[in-house]
């Protein structure tokens, strides 16, 4: 009996360290093991330890919540047998920290063939300049900081109507916790966010996870907040390596609006009447729109795609063009498969409906429209960093999207500014 007690009492000490990350195993020692969100530049992992002789490789291993990939870095340490280890994730496109994102971690010391891991511990980066509320719709939740809880709950229920009537329409579930942060202006959310800085253009919404949408209160703050809930419910609905054509993504975000911006209307009518509209070939990359001058039309035309599928030929058909991208179809091979007709005879029928004649096919040897290629995704853990590099930065196997948008007529300052909107999926 009371040597049962004493290994459940040795049992309970061991447990005891391990939950806080600190132990010795094999001759290393774990003094202290901590993490610390240092916004806007990112959070610093630190780690004291100890070893008979000094170790052979000290490795932070890392994964950032919910869609990337375990990653690795060596950090920077002093000492020798007694060390003390710092490393820095940043903020930037290879480490897409957004406030709320959680991020696992684990440091990793070798001694020879002998490693010892600590145990798991989560820190959450923050954005500690403005004092957050919170308020919440079943799975959807609202951070905000300034305004009324009246404008909080409008932003929040725009998002829960986009959230709940996107996934009707695709037959998707999104059945995970949902985040917005809502930002009282453009300007003090550009520091919370990847920008693109683009000249003139003006960041009013974006989704860099795919479970959190960033919005500010600029300008028409209910429609960016379903548009960017739109984009969460896409990815759910065509999740892993597939992806759709940037046409049907951002349409059918704009699509989940109550209505497009008067900007993208305006440009695509203006379009529509000098026969001045974009392939939708060209349509499938969002570099078309990446210039002020072009991005209202690239939104107000991609949504006027969208609008005349769901429109002419009915939800159901839409919800299983969805379904052909989800099982790993091109854009061909599911328009085909759904519809009967390619990129070129969507463009020709949307073309009739808006009263324009059939593009003419390009000519052998001319110039053609082609998407540009798209940017290369991380590695896992596998492909470990060199020394003194971070390995893949918490960045995920998928392409990082990212699209610029619309050129909008603002009030505050912003009149004639663009606006971005973006879904960059790690």
């Amino acid at each position: 009996m009371r040597g049962a007690l004493l290994v459940s009492l040795v049992g309970l000490v061991a447990a005891l360290l391990a939950v806080g990350g600190v132990g010795a195993q094999g001759g290393i020692e774990v003094r202290e093991s901590a993490s610390q969100s240092d916004f806007p530049h990112g959070i610093v992992f630190t780690l004291d330890a100890a070893s008979d002789v000094a170790l052979d490789e000290v490795r932070l291993i890392y994964e950032i919540a919910p869609d990337g990939v375990r990653a690795s870095a060596i950090p920077d340490c002093v000492g020798g047998t007694v060390i003390s280890c710092t490393f820095q994730l940043g903020a930037s496109r290879r480490a897409l920290l957004i406030p709320g994102a959680e991020v696992t971690y684990f440091w990793r010391l070798t001694k020879g063939d002998v490693s010892q891991e600590t145990a798991s511990q989560v820190v959450v980066y923050e954005d500690d300049r403005f004092d957050w509320r919170m308020v919440s719709d079943g799975n959807l939740t609202l951070w905000w900081y300034s305004g009324s809880e009246e404008e909080a709950r409008a932003v929040l229920a725009a998002g829960r109507e986009s959230l709940d009537g996107l996934s009707r329409l695709l037959q998707t579930s999104v059945d995970f916790p949902v985040k917005i942060f809502y930002y009282a202006s453009a300007r003090e959310m550009e520091p919370a966010i990847i920008a693109d800085n683009v000249e003139g253009v003006v960041t009013l919404g974006e989704v860099v996870y795919s479970d959190t949408a960033m919005v500010s209160a600029d300008a028409a703050a209910l429609e960016i907040a379903r548009h960017e809930v739109a984009h969460i419910v896409v990815r759910q609905a065509v999740p892993g390596p597939f992806g759709i054509p940037d046409w049907l993504n951002e349409g059918t975000a704009v699509f989940a609006q109550t209505q497009p911006l008067e900007n993208q209307l305006q440009a695509l009518e203006g379009a529509i009447r000098s026969g001045r509209v974009f392939s939708v070939r060209s349509l499938s990359s969002a570099s078309t729109g990446a210039l002020g001058d072009r991005v209202s039309l690239f939104y107000g035309q991609s949504w006027s795609l969208v609008d005349f599928l769901v429109n002419t030929y009915g939800e159901e058909k839409f919800t299983q063009l969805f379904q052909a991208f989800e099982e790993g179809a091109t854009t061909a091979e599911a328009l085909e498969q759904v519809y009967g007709f390619n990129q070129d005879g969507l463009e020709n029928a949307w073309r009739d409906s808006v009263g324009l004649p059939p593009r003419q096919a390009p000519t052998p040897g001319g110039n053609q429209e082609q998407a540009p290629p798209t940017e290369a995704g991380p590695t896992p853990e596998a492909a470990e960093s060199e020394p003194g590099a971070e390995d893949g930065g918490g960045v995920p196997l998928g392409v990082i999207l990212v699209i610029v948008g619309l050129t909008a007529l603002l009030a505050g300052g912003l009149v004639g500014a663009g606006v971005f909107l973006a879904r960059r999926y790690r």
